[in-house]
C-alpha cells in the first residue's frame, strides 16, 4: 500500500531538486517564504518545515532577517531517522532521542525527527508513513521502536523492518524486540536488562521487610514489562519465597479504585508497578483512599525520568540510563552502517535504583 508523502516533504524534494539542478546557485537566496507558499500552494508552517529539513542537511542556511541561502555542496553526512511512533506514551524516549541527537551531531550525523512523530494515536498509519518517508529520503539508518498494543503487532513490525531492510537502510532497535522473549530478531538492539531491573526492585522491597508483593500493570503488558515481572519472581525465589507469593494485579483505568481494594484485601505490603506512569496513577488513588505510604504499603516504579520525584509521595524508581542508551545506540548504528554484514549486537545496560519516600532505604 502506497502512502502519500506529507506536503512538507513534497516541498522539500522539489526545492532540493531545484538546488541540485542549479535553478538556485550557491550563495543565492531562495524566494521569500511568502513566495514559496504561493509557488507550492502551501501554508507557511509547511514551507518552514521543508526549509528546516534542508537546513539540517546543510543544503541551505537560514538566518532571520536575511533569508535562506544556498550553501556549497559538501560531503553528504549520514542521515539517520527516528521511527518511534509511541514516543509520547513512554517518558524514556524523549531523553533517549535527545541523547541520540546530541551524540549523532558530535559524530557528524544528521538525525531526522519528523515533526509528526508521536503526535498521532494511529500508530500503524504513522509507522507506515514514516517508513515511506525515510525510504524516499534515502536515509542510511533508522532507530525503530516496535509498536505494541495493536492487532497482529509482530507481523506489522516485521513488515516495517523488511521494507527498510529491502531499501538498504540499517536498523537499530530501541528498548525492545519484536518477538516475545526469548525469541530474537537478527537486528541490533539497545535497552536495559529488564529482568535484572525487576530483580533489583523486588530485592529492595524484600530487604525492607515486605513479605507480600504485588506486580501492578495494565492488562496485556508489553514484553519489557513481562521481563520485569520475571525478575521480581526470581528475587522471591532466591530469597526463599514461592512464586505463589507474588500477586499479579491488572490496573484497569475504568475501575482504578478496585486495585487498591485488591491490594488491601490481599494484605500486600510491597507494590512493584510496571513503570512510573502506572505508579503515579496508583499512588494518587492510594493517598486519596487513606493508604499510608510507606508504613502500610511500599511502592516502586521503573524509568525515573520526570514523574518520580514530583509526586505527592516521591517515588522509588529504577532509573534507566537514557544518556548512555542514546550514546551506545549511535555507536551501534555507525558500526552497522559501516559493516552491514557484521554479527548482531544486543546491548543491555544496567540502571540503578533511586530510593525515595515511597520505599526508602531500610534503617539498620
Amino acid at each position: 500500500m502506497s502512502v502519500e508523502k506529507p506536503k512538507y516533504l513534497q516541498v522539500y524534494d522539489a526545492i532540493k531538486y531545484q538546488i541540485r539542478s542549479q535553478a538556485y546557485r550557491v550563495g543565492e537566496l531562495l524566494p521569500a517564504e511568502a513566495e514559496l507558499c504561493e509557488q507550492f500552494n502551501s501554508s507557511r508552517p509547511t514551507i518552514a518545515k521543508a526549509l528546516n529539513l534542508l537546513s539540517q542537511e546543510g543544503v541551505v542556511h537560514r538566518k532571520a532577517g536575511f533569508g535562506t541561502q544556498v550553501l556549497p555542496p559538501q560531503v553528504e553526512a549520514l542521515k539517520i531517522g527516528l521511527l518511534i511512533p509511541q514516543l509520547a506514551q513512554t517518558e524514556i524516549f524523549e531523553p533517549i532521542c535527545a541523547s541520540i541527537t546530541e551524540c549523532a551531531h558530535e559524530a557528524g550525523l544528521h538525525v531526522i525527527r519528523p515533526p509528526e512523530l508521536g503526535r498521532s494515536a494511529d500508530f500503524r498509519k504513522m509507522a507506515e508513513s514514516l517508513a515511506a518517508q525515510f525510504i524516499s529520503m534515502k536515509v542510511n539508518g533508522v532507530f525503530f521502536t516496535p509498536i505494541e498494543y495493536i492487532p497482529n503487532h509482530e507481523a506489522f513490525n516485521l513488515a516495517i523492518l523488511e521494507r527498510l531492510s529491502q531499501a538498504g537502510i540499517s536498523v537499530v532497535l530501541l528498548d525492545r524486540d519484536i518477538y516475545p522473549w526469548p525469541r530474537q530478531t537478527p537486528y541490533d538492539l539497545i535497552g536495559i536488562d529488564n529482568i535484572e531491573a525487576g530483580f533489583v526492585v523486588a530485592g529492595h522491597m524484600i530487604s525492607n521487610g515486605c513479605r507480600r508483593i504485588a506486580f501492578v500493570s495494565e492488562p496485556n503488558p508489553a514484553m519489557t514489562i513481562q521481563l520485569r515481572q520475571i525478575g521480581v519472581r526470581e528475587a522471591l525465589i532466591q530469597n526463599g519465597f514461592s512464586t505463589r507469593d507474588l500477586r499479579t494485579v491488572n490496573f484497569e483505568s475504568e475501575h482504578p479504585e478496585a486495585v487498591v481494594e485488591t491490594l488491601r484485601r490481599e494484605q500486600v505490603t510491597g507494590v512493584v508497578c510496571a513503570n512510573d506512569v502506572t505508579a503515579a496513577r496508583l499512588l494518587r488513588i492510594m493517598v486519596d483512599g487513606g493508604v499510608r505510604i510507606p508504613e502500610e504499603m511500599q511502592v516502586c516504579g521503573f524509568d525515573d525520568v520526570k514523574y518520580a520525584s514530583l509526586l505527592a509521595v516521591p517515588l522509588t524508581s529504577y532509573q534507566q540510563p537514557c544518556l548512555d542508551i542514546g550514546k551506545i545506540a549511535v555507536n551501534t548504528m555507525i558500526a552497522r552502517i559501516q559493516h552491514p554484514e557484521g554479527p548482531t549486537h544486543r546491548t543491555t545496560l544496567k540502571g540503578r535504583l533511586v530510593m525515595r519516600d515511597s520505599a526508602p532505604a531500610r534503617r539498620s
